[in-house]
């Protein structure tokens, strides 16, 4: 594994250096402020993307991890007291100056790994909207929401775990990603099952046209009871070496 570097806690020096050195490229996460049921705390997909970012940082040479966004669209969740949301424009604005930032140093790849399921459309608006190019470097999003789902249900399956209770939103999925991360965090004892029906395009419609509680009296997609650390390490492990192979195949080293 490689050392990860931060940006968060480098010095400008180190920067420059590193970029004088030819590293150009930053991996950062995309979370959100929202809630995760009575057991997981609002910063989850912050949170969540901070980790991914550093394990991909870790499986890469010659990257800087930067510091994840930490508000994303989440108007869906705002029935539940203390969610932030940002609307799609804000978003998408914010992340434009972020790699604009950036550019103007010397990155040429800026990379936004998303954590929150409604920062992947946004993400992929202003790819098409910039043609992938902001301020001379180069944007780079992950958008393939089913693919990042996917990673999670296929470890999940070798556990019996079927995807409705995996869930889309905190639930044995996202539980054990954050009990593997930061225990600490995680109220197991109040974890409990929310929506385990099928998470189809009719129930995401619903979702984003009326909400979350359209589906759900505690925020929950799925069901928390079973989640367990190990197995998040796995989804965490899965989706950092998806994510890593995603960037060596479009930027050389």
């Amino acid at each position: 594994m490689a050392e990860i570097r931060r940006l968060a806690e480098m010095h400008w020096p180190e920067v420059r250096a590193a970029l004088d050195a030819g590293t150009t490229t930053v991996v950062c996460g995309a979370g959100s402020m929202e809630q995760h049921g009575p057991h997981l705390p609002f910063q989850t997909d912050t949170l969540l993307g901070t980790t991914l970012a550093d394990a991909v940082g870790a499986r890469l040479d010659n990257v800087i991890v930067g510091p994840t966004i930490p508000f994303g669209v989440s108007e869906h969740h705002m029935a539940f007291p203390g969610t932030i949301t940002l609307d799609k424009e804000t978003f998408k604005a914010v992340v434009r100056q972020y790699v604009a930032s950036l550019a103007r140093h010397g990155f040429t790849n800026v990379v936004v790994l998303p954590s929150h399921g409604g920062n992947f459309g946004p993400l992929g608006e202003l790819e098409s909207e910039t043609g992938g190019k902001i301020g001379g470097a180069r944007y780079l999003p992950f958008t393939d929401l089913m693919s990042f789902i996917a990673v999670m249900n296929d470890a999940a399956a070798q556990d019996g775990i079927t995807p409705q209770v995996a869930g889309a939103h905190a639930g044995e999925t996202e539980t054990s990603m954050v009990l593997a991360a930061r225990p600490e965090l995680v109220l197991m004892d109040v974890a409990e099952e929310g929506f385990v029906g099928d998470f189809d395009e009719e129930a995401a419609k619903l979702i984003f046209s009326q909400g979350m509680t359209a589906l759900t009296r505690n925020g929950i997609l799925g069901d928390a009871r079973p989640a367990d650390a190990e197995r998040g390490q796995r989804y965490i492990d899965g989706l950092a070496d998806m994510l890593a192979e995603f960037i060596r195949e479009r930027i050389p080293a």
